[in-house]
């Protein structure tokens, strides 16, 4: 930051999914270099003050454009099914949504999750979910 230039400015930068991949400060001279940092793809943008935050990767996407708040997929994250390997649970996900359980992970490419069992136990699934959606847990009894 040169003597001219007292001020940092918001910055992001993000994909071509809308996912921000880094946020921070700088100056308003070396703002276009971070544009290169990823590479192909990526694109670095200005954020007002008032809509910064140090957890905007968490809380939101870029759509066209403009900084949005990202949308939650499930309001139940808790489920209890009769270990008979007939009672099922399922619901939707974004397609492409990833599903980690154990030590593998699965893409939904049809964008419907389901499962069943026929073995007692709490069974705990992490989904990794398009960028416009907050990543989330979701944990199936079986009784």
């Amino acid at each position: 930051m040169t003597a001219l230039e007292h001020t940092a400015i918001h910055y992001i930068i993000y994909g071509s999914d809308g996912r921000i991949r880094q946020h921070g400060n700088c100056a308003p001279s070396i703002l276009s270099r971070f544009a290169s940092l990823h590479g192909e793809g990526y694109v670095v943008m200005t954020v007002p003050a008032e809509c910064y935050s140090f957890d905007l990767d968490a809380t939101s996407y870029v759509l066209n454009g403009v900084v949005t708040p990202k949308s939650r997929v499930l309001d139940v994250t808790e489920y209890t099914i009769q270990a008979d390997g007939l009672d099922v649970v399922r619901f939707e996900v974004p397609a492409g949504t990833s599903v980690m359980h154990g030590n593998e992970i699965t893409t939904i490419e049809d964008g419907t999750f389901e499962f069943t069992t026929d073995a007692l136990g709490d069974y705990r699934f992490s989904f990794l979910v398009p960028a416009a959606f907050h990543h989330f847990e979701v944990t199936i009894h079986a009784v």
